[in-house]
């Protein structure tokens, strides 16, 4: 992204061949000296010049204009001297990896009259604080760059929490700078939705205030992002590239188109393309065959409208969608947002780092305000017997994978049944079970952490309400299992073995999970034993639980892990 332009630029430098460089410097424009190319990769203040230039409001910084302290005489024009010139793309690549987070720099060379200037372009990160890779955040204070004070550090954190760069708002002719075909789409969408009569439909500016992409008649950089014409994103914001690739599974590539649209007419591209490369194929149980697509539709649309809400629209990059009908990747440009990682994802409140956009996409249902979209996309998988989406963070994008290859005919089958009877953590625990059986308590435990607060309550409730699993308990452990009149259902060749005390031991495990401790006398009550003699005998026998103490006053916890603690 370049901050000034090419008039701007030779103005700057044509002005420092009567006037002392210092005083043309400015909170947006510094000018440094560099003896060669070398030089400049070695110097450790110039990544300090462009944190302190993203801290505030971006600018440029020129290399080839002497300090004019180091000028005898007055004679300003020798401030001129000019820079080598270089690999650019090398250049940029080494000021990036002495910055953190990522920063768009953009280098270019300047010719003036008959010397070459080296432009380092430095845009404002809103979103994120630049500091240097030592750890240094600087910000510009008048003609100079300094370190951040620790207050100055934490009113700008504050700040940056606060910021919405989709709400911005742009000098622009809103009905103008739109394209026609989506808008005129998106306006009879939202007249639908509303159920307006022909009679009360809002003229289009009022539709566009009403939706949020223009505030009291402004344009703003969330509606152009939504319904703008694609040279003018280009222009006033930046080149935002979208890919849907698709390749066999020996690799062949079946499509591999790029685009540079609105986000409305993106998500139909989107959505044509995904159509086009899911074909159905045919399930056979029971005497039954069944046509299913290989990918969730409603699982593609909420990973792809997720990475176009959440993409971090300040730096390039481009929201790709990988597909080798084994496996969906669907990558964005910009890190997890607002404490999400990729373990609490499920779990964590929505965080909207384009809050604007957000909401202007919720008025046409594209966003869900009670953030169930990453739920729906493990809904999604699921459903197919696949294992719960990937959620990954590398190289400053956000990737989320979902399988595509293998379906398993019982868990299809059985919720397309009932498919509002099961959430994601039922389908976890009867995709777990499939041909296996059973699994331990422990085990399905650590497969829901990250979907719920309390794991054990959890389990108990899907037990409770799913009619083809139980619990069940022995010597070893407490268990998960598929009830014996379903093996055949679930494909399940071997009978998990229960013995006479299982019921006891399921009692056992509840309750100590829920009062962490329990003495050999509550034990006994709890188990409804007639002597704590054989109380103490059934503890023995349980491997599940160790004792603390000694005599009356010992207690008996649960293993965690299998370990004492």
């Amino acid at each position: 992204m370049k901050i000034k332009d090419q008039d701007s630029i030779r103005e700057i430098i044509d002005r420092c061949k009567a006037t002392p460089s210092e005083h043309i410097e400015s909170e947006e424009v510094e000018f440094k000296e560099y003896r060669d190319i070398q030089s400049l990769h070695n110097a450790k203040d110039l990544a300090e010049e462009i944190s302190a230039l993203a801290n505030l409001r971006g600018g440029i910084i020129i290399i080839g204009i002497k300090d004019s302290s180091n000028v005898v005489h007055e004679n300003w024009l020798s401030q001129l001297v000019g820079f080598d010139k270089g690999d650019l793309i090398e250049i940029e690549q080494r000021l990036k990896g002495k910055l953190k987070p990522s920063l768009e720099i953009c280098a270019e060379y300047f010719d003036f009259e008959d010397k070459s200037y080296l432009i380092i372009h430095v845009p404002h990160r809103r979103d994120s604080l630049i500091a240097t890779s030592s750890g240094k955040f600087c910000i510009r204070d008048g003609r100079s760059s300094r370190p951040m004070q620790p207050d100055e550090l934490r009113q700008a954190v504050n700040n940056l929490q606060n910021y919405d760069w989709s709400a911005d708002l742009l000098e622009l002719s809103a009905i103008d700078s739109l394209d026609p075909i989506a808008l005129d789409q998106a306006y009879a969408d939202y007249c639908s939705r509303k159920q307006y009569s022909v009679e009360s439909q809002p003229d289009k500016s009022a539709f566009l205030e009403a939706i949020g992409a223009t505030n009291n008649g402004f344009l703003a950089k969330a509606g152009l992002l939504f319904l703008g014409k694609s040279n003018l994103i280009r222009q006033w914001l930046a080149a935002y590239e979208y890919r849907f690739s698709c390749k066999t599974r020996s690799g062949k590539l079946l499509l591999n188109e790029v685009w540079e649209e609105c986000i409305w007419t993106s998500i139909k591209l989107a959505k044509h393309h995904f159509t086009t490369c899911n074909p159905t194929q045919e399930i056979h149980f029971q005497g039954k065959i069944y046509n299913v697509p290989i990918l969730d539709d409603l699982a593609f649309h909420e990973a792809f409208i997720n990475s176009i809400v959440h993409r971090d629209y300040s730096i390039d990059g481009m929201i790709s969608v990988d597909f080798d009908l084994t496996k969906m990747t669907i990558t964005n440009p910009g890190g997890f947002y607002g404490g999400v990682t990729s373990e609490n994802i499920v779990l964590h409140q929505p965080r909207h780092r384009n809050k604007a956009l957000a909401k202007l996409m919720m008025q046409f249902q594209l966003v869900d305000r009670a953030g169930m979209g990453v739920k729906r996309m493990g809904l999604g998988s699921l459903i197919y017997g696949r294992e719960f989406p990937k959620f990954g963070e590398s190289f400053n994008c956000v990737e989320v994978s979902m399988q595509a290859e293998s379906v398993l005919p019982g868990i299809f089958v059985l919720v397309q049944g009932n498919p509002d009877n099961y959430d994601l953590i039922d389908l976890i625990l009867i995709n777990s079970l499939y041909r296996k059986g059973v699994i331990s308590v422990g085990e399905g435990q650590k497969r829901i952490r990250h979907l719920s607060t309390n794991p054990w309550l959890s389990l108990k409730d899907s037990v409770r309400r799913i009619e083809q699993i139980e619990f069940c308990g022995r010597n070893d452990g407490v268990y998960i299992k598929v009830n014996s009149q379903w093996n055949k259902f679930f494909d399940i060749k071997k009978t998990f073995p229960v013995t006479a005390t299982s019921i006891k031991h399921v009692k056992l495990y509840d309750y100590l999970m829920e009062f962490g401790e329990a003495s050999n006398d509550e034990i006994t009550t709890l188990l409804e034993h007639k002597t704590s003699n054989h109380t103490s005998k059934f503890l023995r026998d349980a491997q599940y639980v160790y004792r603390v103490g000694s005599s009356r006053s010992s207690r008996w916890l649960i293993k965690k892990d299998g370990i004492e603690k």
